[in-house]
């Protein structure tokens, strides 16, 4: 029995252990350690529980009370056996708070010259921004294997919590001020990012894909993605933006006609450019288009919508898109913009996307 558990002890601990019972794969050098605490305290549990189960049985059945006779009082006192509880659970509880402690010392303090990578959560996605390259990614993260890498991060909004599975960690994310936590993944491949923390309506939609990458092909992804859009013909545009922009507007914003948190994109460049929305203000859309209005043209309208979301609240919906002033480039914009226009022409009847970034059919 003491064999099994420990060979079942390390070979769950052994750094890149597959998934097991409790546990999903081991993905990062981190894992290793915290699989190790969880393991030690469970056993410690398996051990006490069964050990306590069967002193229960034992006692319930020799010390049963057999017919009616008298009961001798027995023992009140026993030195031996009150220091054993005292301090056998003491030494317990040392080893799991020596364990647990370093394991939390090693997550709290990332290794000198990680890459770092700055991090907003909003209500309901995250933005993640490569500052050494001037790159942005929403809805997905894309990080070299084998290298330390640091989050930044805050919110925009409320309280959210960064939690990747497989590398074993998590972190609050706190809006008006900074928390962190690093990582290094083990192997290439793709892994789960979620919020571990309730922050609304959406918030099992706000979740995103780590992509661990070769480290040689890791800067000629982040370079190509800093400025992939900036030479591109507004006709390739659409494909750019639904590849690369609506992962931040998924959440709240469908493209096969369902109404969520906002409106569907499906149909929208159409209700646009007619003026038939109307907003909690009581004003009508048709009224602010036009020469010598508000907008003169739809496009004003939406890019306005994007930079200034609170400014007209269409009715039937509660206004609780953030701002992107700051966080789309000019071009960007009107990527989106052109994404309305040709909405049939990069997605399905059941909104589904049908192109890659490049404008290639996907497969």
């Amino acid at each position: 029995m003491m064999l099994s558990t420990v060979s079942s002890l390390l070979l769950a601990t052994t750094q890149g252990a597959p998934a097991n019972f409790w546990l999903p794969k081991q993905a990062s050098t981190s894992a290793q350690g915290v699989d190790f605490t969880f393991f030690v305290i469970t056993w410690i549990c398996y051990f006490f529980f069964f050990a306590i189960v069967a002193a229960l049985l034992i006692f319930m059945i020799k010390y049963r009370r057999k017919g009616h006779e008298i009961i001798v009082r027995g023992p009140t006192h026993n030195t031996p056996l009150e220091l054993a509880w005292t301090i056998l659970p003491l030494i317990l509880v040392v080893v799991i708070f020596v364990v647990g402690m370093r394991g939390y010392l090693d997550l709290r303090e990332a290794p000198a010259g990680s890459y770092d990578i700055q991090v907003t959560g909003q209500k309901w996605s995250w933005t993640f921004d490569h500052t050494e390259y001037g790159a942005t990614q929403v809805g997905e993260l894309t990080v070299p294997v084998g290298t330390p890498v640091r989050l930044l991060m805050t919110s925009n909004d409320v309280l959210h919590s960064l939690w990747i599975p497989d590398f074993r960690v998590k972190q609050d994310v706190v809006p008006g001020r900074y928390t962190s936590l690093w990582f290094e993944a083990l192997a290439v491949g793709d892994y789960n990012l979620n919020c571990a923390e309730y922050c609304g309506k959406d918030h099992s939609k706000m979740f995103s894909i780590v992509h661990v990458v070769p480290k040689e092909e890791f800067p000629v992804i982040m370079t190509k993605l800093a400025s992939e859009y900036e030479d591109m013909s507004i006709g390739e545009l659409p494909a750019y933006a639904i590849n690369r922009l609506y992962n931040r507007c998924q959440s709240c914003h469908s493209l096969d006609g369902t109404s969520g948190t906002g409106p569907s994109f499906q149909g929208l460049w159409d209700r646009v450019s007619k003026g038939e929305a109307e907003f909690t203000s009581g004003e009508k859309l048709s009224n602010l288009l036009g020469d010598a209005t508000t907008y003169n043209i739809p496009e004003n309208y939406i890019r306005t919508s994007i930079l200034d979301p609170q400014a007209h609240i269409v009715q039937g919906y509660l206004g609780s898109m953030p701002s992107f002033q700051g966080q789309l480039k000019d071009k960007q914009i009107t990527a989106v913009i052109e994404m309305f226009k040709h909405l049939d022409e990069v997605t399905d009847a059941e909104g589904n996307i049908t192109v890659n970034p490049d404008g290639t059919p996907r497969q």
